[in-house]
């Protein structure tokens, strides 16, 4: 079964027809390595968050990823092993090697994106009952020219979080909304995000709270990086990522969270 990508947004993402060779889309990414069992988690840390690249061929409709930690470390996705396109994702692989992809579509029920989209790679190995875990979260995309990022004015974003969050009890899965604002004469952005996390394995939930940060845009690499402020649940998030689009209309990044002795990372995308 192949994935099915509106015209525009190829033409927009890829600058290229079907026939041409694969494209090296520049991307953000950041992976969490935990260990679980029955009884909770364990050895969780990120490493830090690294400049890579998506291979997209849209003329096979693979995509190649790479290891954060090992750059010779990668896995390509497509047609051969697409396991659903159905809803708000695409999803690739196996149990012990995975793929998930937002689905770049106006009727995406999450967030419909044009220039920016996500993924999550995960690998998996279990033995002795112990399941060793790497999250990988990567963004890429059509990324705003330097030259074209706003000097003037401001925008607000609506965003979306998508991540892992680990601590002794085990890993949840991260998700929430809230706003980006850009203000481009001051060269600053502020942020807001209220977020959950749902236990992966067995029950349970966190809530994080409404998590708020500021941070500074650097018009010369055309990238922004936020800081966060502990909330009245004691976490934080940090956020770091770039503007999409000719003219900075969307927004994708990585964001961390840390707080109450456990921490975890994940996409952060958004438009006006």
């Amino acid at each position: 079964m192949r994935i099915m990508i509106p015209a525009a947004t190829a033409a927009l993402l890829l600058g290229a027809s079907a026939e041409a060779a694969p494209v090296n889309l520049p991307a953000l990414q950041s992976t969490v390595q935990y260990s679980t069992t029955s009884t909770g988690a364990s050895g969780y840390g990120n490493y830090a968050r690294a400049t890579s690249k998506v291979v997209y061929d849209s003329a096979a409709g693979t995509y190649v990823v790479r290891d954060t930690g090992s750059l010779t470390t990668t896995a390509t996705f497509g047609p051969a092993n697409l396991v659903s396109s159905a809803g708000n994702f695409s999803t690739y692989g196996t149990a012990a090697n995975s793929f998930r992809r937002l689905n770049l579509s106006p009727s995406n029920t999450l967030i419909a994106l044009s220039y920016v989209d996500y993924g999550q790679w995960r690998r998996t190995a279990t033995a002795s009952g112990t399941t060793s875990v790497n999250d990988t979260y990567l963004v890429w995309g059509s990324r705003t020219p330097t030259a074209s990022i706003p000097r003037t004015g401001s925008a607000s974003y609506g965003t979306v979080v998508d991540g892992t969050f680990v601590n002794k009890d085990g890993a949840y899965a991260v998700s929430g909304t809230g706003n980006l604002t850009a203000n481009f004469a001051g060269a600053s952005i502020t942020y807001s995000q209220t977020a959950t996390g749902t236990k992966e394995v067995g029950s349970g939930s966190i809530n994080f709270g409404t998590m708020t940060g500021t941070g500074s845009i650097s018009y010369r690499s055309g990238m922004f990086t936020g800081t966060g402020t502990a909330d009245p649940e004691h976490y934080r998030m940090d956020v770091n990522g770039s503007f999409y689009g000719p003219a900075a209309q969307e927004v994708g990044g990585l964001f961390r969270i840390t707080g109450n002795g456990g921490q975890g990372q994940g996409a952060i995308v958004g438009h006006p």
